[in-house]
């Protein structure tokens, strides 16, 4: 089976990281949403297959538009994820919010970039996620100030939980910009749990593994709670109660 190119940052000068031009020998599932001029969408996009999968999903936003895309990936296969959102109009946003947990010997790829070409554009980007066993996870998050979006505006956040000895993790925050008239921040937290939130929680009744559960849920919640569909969101937490359980 021919192999596809997933994750390609915008920069080819970054290969030598070892996160470009990641391959997958599984077809994707791929999308094209366009936003009108005004309106607002939003869109959704989970993974809880126990078969390796894929996405390519590209989103054009017009002017005075915004899109908020959630997305939570719970599968038990590799999974690989390309996300580009333009914000093609004056004064258009989007929203990224992001969680994923990463278990046994997972192979997992995210490669989101907005893409921000029009005036005075409003991009944000949340993600957070969970890493045991001996998963591998790649993350790349790309702020792309084109020429032409002066006054735009861009914050993007990745926050990662390690939660055992063993898995790798790799962020590579990005922003690019073609103009001097723009607010770009980018930042990166990667670490174990807070020890004194566990200790807190422990010293109400909570064995150090229902600790880390609550801690986890408590922060993947804000995200799963943006599924608009009832059935859907309860499936998800009770995965992730399932998956923390076990890891």
């Amino acid at each position: 089976m021919s192999e596809n190119i997933f994750g390609e940052i915008p920069l080819k000068t970054w290969r030598w990281l070892g996160v470009n031009d990641v391959k997958a020998e599984i077809p994707a599932v791929e999308k094209v949403i366009s936003v009108a001029d005004g309106d607002v969408q939003k869109i959704s996009d989970v993974n809880l297959s126990d078969t390796d999968a894929a996405r390519k999903i590209k989103i054009t936003v017009g002017k005075s538009a915004r899109v908020e895309f959630s997305a939570v990936d719970l599968g038990s296969g590799d999974f690989s994820a390309d996300v580009e959102i333009i914000l093609a109009g004056d004064d258009s946003a989007a929203e990224i919010d992001s969680v994923y947990f990463g278990d046994g010997n997972r192979r997992l790829d995210f490669n989101y970039v907005i893409r921000q070409c029009g005036l005075r554009t409003d991009a944000k980007m949340n993600v957070r996620g969970a890493l045991s066993g001996k998963c591998d996870k790649i993350f790349r998050g790309t702020l792309d100030f084109q020429r032409g979006s002066k006054g735009s505006v861009g914050r993007e956040l990745e926050e990662v939980v390690i939660l055992s000895e063993g898995t790798r993790n790799r962020s590579v925050p990005l922003m690019l910009s073609g103009e001097d008239d723009v607010d770009g921040h980018h930042a990166v937290s990667v670490g174990r749990l807070d020890e004194e939130k566990i200790f807190y929680l422990m010293s109400r009744g909570l064995d150090k593994a229902e600790a880390e559960r609550l801690i986890v849920e408590a922060a993947f919640n804000p995200v799963v709670e943006k599924i608009a569909d009832e059935n859907l969101r309860d499936e998800i937490a009770a995965e992730i109660q399932r998956r923390l359980a076990n890891g």
